[in-house]
């Protein structure tokens, strides 16, 4: 059990850092499975909305117009309104889809307990024994040897 940093007992919810947890999860239709790509931890509204927007800019390029459409509107106006959506407790998705592999990214306001071991930004050692999962590598594999029609 992890004490309470002001040192008077187990850890409550006093002891949380309000904060918004963020992941992305990539679901392919053919193995109707799903995989955790990546998770952040933020501190506020503003880098939650960043790590979202840069993932989604990388990507957005790679789906077909009809898809990248609302992303398009989203990376351009919808940055303000999510991260007020985010600072007033409501969670937040947006879902990319490249032919039988979806993409979704979120985010949702919580409050983090520290954790013994853990320093700043700094993972803790166990992080780095973390192998990416054969679902998640095949499935990457398999979108990039597919052809993708020219863009317009």
């Amino acid at each position: 059990m992890t004490a309470s940093p002001r040192g008077n007992g187990p850890l409550t919810a006093a002891d949380a850092r309000p904060g918004f947890w963020c992941e992305c999860l990539l679901t392919s239709a053919e193995s109707d499975s799903t995989v955790l790509v990546g998770s952040f931890d933020a501190y506020t509204a503003g880098d939650t909305v960043r790590w979202v927007r840069i993932a989604v800019r990388m990507l957005v390029s790679v789906v077909d117009t009809a898809e990248a459409e609302p992303v398009h509107e989203w990376l351009l106006f919808g940055s303000n309104p999510t991260a007020a959506a985010l600072e007033r407790g409501e969670p937040f998705a947006i879902a990319l889809r490249h032919e039988q592999l979806r993409l979704v990214w979120s985010a949702r306001p919580v409050g983090f307990l520290p954790l013994a071991h853990r320093t700043g930004r700094a993972l803790p050692p166990c992080a780095l024994e973390w192998s990416q999962p054969a679902a998640l590598r095949a499935a990457l594999t398999a979108s990039q040897n597919t052809h993708l029609p020219a863009r317009r």
